[in-house]
């Protein structure tokens, strides 16, 4: 029955996009909206999980390892100008497994409209003579910009991430079901897309695949625009250490992106329509209490942060440092995760008292 699902999913998306065309953008809510731990390691998290649900943004695959956790994050950006909020828990399936959640929200309000605001009328100062400089576009002498005209809008998205993990010819291959709905100003669009991932040991190393948006995501707008978004495939690299006579680990991690259109102007590597874009984190581990992260996500930004974690509850922090000289202030993400099965005895105690 799953499987007869996901096909037609799979279909329905492909018969979606022959009445469309192709954008570089449009999925990045599930890339950018994660919680502390994995933004203060750079995003290289494809083949490192952690005991939290938005572990499987990074790779599905991670479903098969249940956590019984309820995750809470939130996400200041650009000196505040953008909000990000992602919740996200697990819940028993069948065969000791379990359906991983996460829902994403991000938006920003008060976008400025200024495409009405210059007086287009030429060097005459009156609209409809015709005389030159009127509706070129470009603020010529005698004409000025109405700040009454104006407007704002705001953007906003609200995403749905749900993973599983099946067994496909005895291969454990984690799949990730996407929804998206798009708000910008009075319009709205809805979309589909599909991630799959997978996780291998080799030696001592931990190695990740995900393909995300597969075989396409789109966007239907209400105008009727259909958006395809083409496939992107993340490698990563897990390397971990245990100290011998000290209680401390050391993770050390490599990610690599693969991109398919030409969706990043300033990526390390390009080659016609595809790029390519690498990550780097590590994460020092004391007692299994105490965590120090450090990264390079895939823009070059330093990342790091801290965590903190108990039995019943863990907190963690990130930062990630914006361009120098832009202005735009540094990123900042706190994530609480609750031990599920405490907070609801909590909430059942509470309703009884």
């Amino acid at each position: 029955m799953i499987h007869k699902s996901f096909l037609s999913v799979i279909i329905f998306s492909s018969l979606t996009f022959s009445e469309g065309y192709w954008v570089n953008y449009g999925w990045e809510l599930f890339d950018h909206v994660t919680d502390a731990r994995t933004a203060a390691l750079g995003n290289a998290t494809t083949a490192y999980a952690n005991q939290s649900p938005a572990s499987t943004l990074a790779n599905p695959i991670f479903s098969s390892i249940p956590v019984h956790r309820v995750s809470l994050t939130h996400q200041s950006r650009f000196a505040g100008l953008f909000s990000s909020e992602l919740i996200g828990t697990d819940t028993p399936f069948r065969d000791e497994k379990s359906i991983f959640w996460n829902l994403l929200y991000e938006g920003i309000g008060q976008i400025p409209d200024t495409r009405n605001m210059l007086l287009d009328w030429g060097n005459d100062g009156q609209f409809g003579t015709n005389d030159p400089g009127e509706g070129n576009g470009i603020l010529d002498e005698g004409e000025r910009l109405d700040s009454d005209q104006i407007r704002y809008f705001n953007q906003r998205q609200i995403g749905i991430h749900s993973s599983f993990v099946q067994n496909i010819a005895n291969v454990p291959l984690g799949i990730a079901l996407k929804i998206l709905s798009y708000y910008l100003d009075d319009h709205f669009a809805l979309g589909i897309g599909i991630d799959f991932g997978v996780l291998k040991q080799v030696n001592i190393f931990n190695i990740g695949l995900v393909v995300k948006n597969l075989p396409a995501s789109g966007l239907i707008w209400d105008n009727g625009t259909v958006e395809g978004t083409a496939p992107t495939v993340s490698i990563g690299a897990h390397a971990p250490y245990k100290f011998s006579k000290i209680p401390l680990e050391l993770h050390t991690l490599f990610n690599m992106d693969l991109s398919m259109s030409k969706r990043h102007l300033d990526s390390q590597l390009r080659l016609g329509h595809i790029s390519m874009d690498t990550a780097l984190g590590m994460e020092m581990i004391y007692k299994r209490r105490l965590m120090v992260r450090m990264g390079r996500n895939y823009l070059g930004h330093a990342t790091g942060g801290l965590g903190m974690s108990w039995k019943i509850i863990s907190i963690d922090y990130a930062f990630q440092n914006s361009n120098t000289g832009t202005g735009m202030g540094s990123h900042h993400l706190v994530s609480v995760n609750i031990l599920l099965d405490w907070l609801r005895s909590a909430l059942i105690l509470d309703h009884e008292s």
